[in-house]
């Protein structure tokens, strides 16, 4: 390609110019996707920044779950506040192996892609990502659903990017007590199985094992609030993800043995 010709690629928005393109341009990314740190709790959001950069270099995880506070508040290192509701079925899910949680309270998607944006998951491969995102931007900012899954899929770009050769577990969003967030909550989740293709990018909706008989809102007996599982519910979602995971590491392992004979 000549210059000339570049540069009318670049004009025209050339669509194959835009794919091979190290990084997506902010003019690409959705109108309602504002990468950016934040402080809307109480822990010391830039210091958890760090610290999850420091951990994934230092072990070089095989597992990572990016969320917001119900994946904080799960288990795993670096613990940060240390409330660890769930720190019992965290360690049964990913056993012997090396994992990050990198779920930051009151994050909105937006956040999360600032964080990825920035270093969390550079020099790194992991197994799996696992991606839990959206109640908050659903809950706390009111995105409509179509803008909570946009936001939802640029993120996933962002990650196939930084780790190509990693699978991408993408997880629904989760129910909510509030009975006027069960419709968004739902429709959000029809447009992420949009993203699923079966062989590195996975959707499951392991929110489905926490409801109600009402099939909108979840149990009280799996909630400590309105929104975060109690150490009942985090058991719940674990049983779900790892049967997911089996299946996941079965297309990994695959994938490895068709490598080596190709």
């Amino acid at each position: 390609m000549n210059f000339l010709s570049y540069m009318l690629a670049i004009l025209l928005g050339s669509s194959s110019l835009a794919f091979s393109a190290p990084s997506i341009p902010a003019s690409a990314l959705p109108a309602t996707l504002k990468p950016e740190p934040h402080q809307r709790d109480p822990y010391d959001w830039n210091a958890r920044h760090e610290a999850v950069k420091k951990r994934n270099r230092a072990v070089k995880p095989e597992y990572v779950m990016i969320g917001d506070s119900i994946t904080h508040h799960w288990g795993g290192e670096p613990s940060g506040d240390g409330k660890n509701t769930g720190s019992g079925s965290w360690e049964k899910l990913f056993g012997p192996h090396a994992a990050t949680n990198m779920g930051f309270g009151f994050d909105y998607v937006d956040n999360a892609y600032y964080r990825v944006q920035n270093g969390e998951l550079d020099g790194i491969s992991p197994r799996v990502i696992i991606v839990l995102l959206g109640t908050n931007n659903l809950g706390h900012r009111k995105d409509t659903p179509q803008a909570c899954a946009d936001n939802i899929r640029a993120f996933v770009r962002l990650v196939r990017r930084k780790c190509p050769s990693s699978k991408i577990l993408l997880l629904g969003v989760l129910p909510r007590k509030e009975k006027n967030l069960a419709e968004p909550v739902k429709q959000t989740n029809r447009l992420l199985v949009e993203l699923h293709n079966g062989k590195d990018i996975f959707f499951a909706d392991p929110g489905k094992a926490l409801l109600s008989a009402d099939g909108a809102s979840p149990q009280n007996e799996f909630m400590k609030d309105v929104v975060h599982p109690n150490a009942r519910g985090y058991e719940v979602l674990e049983k779900e993800l790892a049967v997911l995971l089996k299946k996941i590491d079965a297309k990994y392992r695959g994938g490895k043995q068709a490598g080596k004979h190709s």
